[in-house]
């Protein structure tokens, strides 16, 4: 019995023992999910990832997920960081950084692989809501296979050509590596997709198109087809506006800031936005072991595409500090789309990439876009050097003026299959090197230094209409104009007048940010009144010139309109602020359309004998009997409509965020993108 008891006694000793354990084991479990809720909570966001490369091994990624300490991330041969932070701020973030102790490119294939696998899903959705979605078994799908078929041959030409002279000529060394790096994505994306076991398709043709967004204009013309509608007849709706202004430090000295600000233009389903910045320690040749003066760019773009598309760049590296802004120029005149050609002239894009790349001031960085003019992505851009900023910030009058002479000399003629490419530089005998002018079209390139006419009129604004007088009789803006009125203008259109008129008063951040930004409601109302009283207008063209008035302001929005709505207009507004004496510049960025705050109430007007009897008088009058409680009953109804009255007039002009599911364009694909476009300004930090 004893030993019976013994061996009861020892099992319920052991069974308590036990039950400890678990207990124990137990409340190691809940702190143990408690810790790693902690830790899900503290979850950063940004995803990171390394390309590593051996010559037996070859390239091989490693995925560090979140939480980690950017600065420490292995950097292999190319490291990153991705988060995506669109729904709460409008844009999703992407670093990049490659190790110049590897061939120019090991770094760029690298690059690239980093960024497709870390934003395969961005890459498809963008797919989704914009090439596919107009592509995909859509009466358009012939045509979309005949731009991608030339896209597919300009590539394959330039790879090549570039490949074999990148050793010897800086230059082509850096159109090559743009066609490196994109083959690295494409890489990347794929491999992305299938660690993922997602079933994407993945064709490279779609990212050369991702790439050459901002040359489908003048293909579809040069190709004849057509993708896009009756919104290219008009002057481009993007904007960049230059500004200098004093200012007074902390300690109470004076100081100056000069501005960039540019508004970006394009379709709501384009919205996929990404802030990138490349650091990538590319040398000046493949066999140079000199690093490249742009070492650094940061850009707005889209995912997939290795360069802005929206063409707005920051460019940095030692001792060098610039930026770019470039806004679409319009071509009316059929004749010159027999000059685009991107088989015997390179593309804008790789001609982009080596003027970031190899530009060391404004002057350069327009030679490069200037050599070998494809004709394709026209713009007019401004390129400011922000290390002459502290030595160049006044107008100071020549000592000998010589008037406004204008001596253009051509600095590059060239004749390739009958088709003749033209580069001008104005030279006026005191280039200072601050601000470059430079307008681009088809057989065409015209620059000049405007920094003494920036610094004495204190702004300069770009707007889609030409300044050289010469791009603008080749593209037939003036003809254009005479048909069509000041909405054409170079001086008189709309938004010419606006920043004549506002630029005194964009002093600070916030007012520019306004200027940028604003819509003239008042010139819509207008506009659709006259539209109204006047006869139906026969074409798309017509209804959106009857309403130039609004068209034309800074902030546009095509969804808004009265005629030929549509989900188009300006999608973005990028600000750059350098200070004078500081080392770094201010960057902020405001994605979506531009919208104003609705008034929610108005001022009450307070029921006394002093404005009674002014206001109602007449009321009285009709009712001579009138007693007390009428009278307030009265007061109270008049003072409601009065206050509706207040109410409506401050909301005339009030512009509501963009709201896919409150638009008549629920039903356009928009894969990914927030439904409410209501987001503030944005400051990115970056961490390499």
């Amino acid at each position: 019995m004893s030993k019976i008891l013994k061996v009861v006694g020892a099992s319920w000793l052991q069974t308590k023992i036990s039950s400890y354990v678990l207990g124990i084991l137990g409340v190691l479990a809940i702190l143990a999910l408690f810790v790693g809720q902690i830790e899900r909570i503290q979850e950063d966001g940004n995803y990171a990832a390394t390309v590593f490369y051996s010559e037996k091994t070859g390239y091989r990624i490693e995925y560090w997920g979140q939480s980690n300490e950017l600065a420490e991330i292995s950097k292999g041969v190319a490291r990153a960081y991705f988060r995506m932070d669109i729904d709460t701020t409008g844009w999703s973030l992407l670093e990049v950084e490659t190790d110049g102790s590897y061939p120019d490119e090991i770094q760029a294939y690298a690059a690239g692989i980093v960024e497709g696998a870390l934003t395969w899903y961005l890459i498809h959705t963008h797919l989704e809501n914009t090439i596919r979605a107009k592509c995909e078994n859509t009466p358009l799908e012939k045509q979309c296979n005949k731009l991608k078929d030339a896209l597919d041959k300009s590539v394959d030409t330039w790879k090549s050509y570039a490949a074999e002279r990148s050793s010897s000529d800086p230059y082509w060394h850096h159109v090559s590596l743009h066609y490196t790096q994109i083959n690295g994505i494409n890489t990347g994306w794929r491999y992305g997709v299938e660690r993922s076991m997602s079933e994407y398709d993945t064709d490279i043709s779609d990212l050369y198109w991702l790439n050459s967004v901002a040359e489908v204009t003048e293909l579809q013309h040069k190709l004849n087809i057509s993708l896009d509608d009756s919104i290219d007849l008009l002057p481009d709706v993007s904007s960049a506006f230059l500004r200098i202004v004093n200012d007074t430090a902390e300690d109470g000295t004076p100081t100056k800031n000069l501005y960039l600000a540019h508004n970006a233009a394009g379709r709501y389903t384009t919205m996929t936005r990404i802030l990138k910045r490349y650091k990538l320690n590319y040398h000046l040749t493949s066999k140079d072991t000199n690093l490249v003066p742009g070492t650094f760019v940061d850009f707005s773009g889209y995912p997939g595409s290795i360069t802005s598309q929206d063409e707005f760049y920051i460019i940095k590296g030692k001792n060098h500090e610039m930026a770019a802004a470039g806004t679409a120029l319009r071509n009316f005149n059929n004749e010159i789309w027999k000059e685009v050609n991107i088989t015997e002239q390179v593309p804008i894009g790789p001609r982009i990439t080596a003027a970031n790349h190899l530009a060391s001031n404004v002057s350069s960085w327009g030679h490069i876009l200037a050599n070998s003019n494809s004709g394709t992505g026209s713009k007019q851009w401004l390129i400011v050097d922000y290390t002459k900023f502290n030595s160049l910030h006044e107008y100071k009058p020549r000592d000998h003026p010589t008037g406004h002479e204008r001596n253009e000399i051509v600095t590059e003629r060239s004749v390739e299959n009958n088709v003749q490419h033209t580069v001008y530089h104005m030279n006026n005998g005191h280039a200072k090197g601050l601000v470059e002018l430079i307008e681009q079209v088809p057989g065409v390139t015209h620059a000049a230094d405007i920094s003494d006419t920036f610094l004495e009129q204190g702004y300069w604004a770009t707007y889609g209409l030409p300044f050289f007088k010469n791009i603008a009789e080749k593209t037939h803006v003036g003809k254009m104009e005479a048909l069509h009125g000041n909405m054409f203008s170079e001086t008189e259109s709309p938004r010419a007048v606006i920043f004549k008129r506002g630029f005194k008063n964009a002093t600070s951040l916030e007012s520019i940010i306004k200027l940028m930004r604003q819509n003239n409601m008042t010139a819509l109302y207008r506009t659709s009144n006259e539209t109204n009283e006047a006869k139906a207008c026969e074409n798309d063209l017509e209804c959106v010139v009857a309403e130039n008035g609004y068209w034309a302001v800074v902030g546009v929005r095509g969804d808004i309109v009265n005629k030929h709505k549509q989900p188009y207009g300006v999608i973005d507004t990028k600000i750059i602020c350098g200070t004078l004496n500081k080392p770094n510049l201010e960057f902020v960025a405001i994605s979506g359309p531009p919208h104003t705050e609705t008034q929610t109430n108005s001022t009450k007007l307070l029921i006394n004998k002093g404005n009674l009897a002014p206001i109602y008088t007449k009321e009285f009058d009709n009712k001579p009997n009138i007693n007390t409680i009428e009278i307030r009953d009265l007061v109270k109804h008049q003072q409601e409509e009065a206050e509706q009255e207040t109410l409506e007039l401050l909301n005339r002009d009030v512009v509501k965020p963009f709201e896919w599911s409150e638009s008549q364009f629920a039903n356009d694909t928009h894969r990914g993108l927030p439904d409410k476009w209501d987001f503030g300004p944005f400051r990115p930090n970056w961490s390499w």
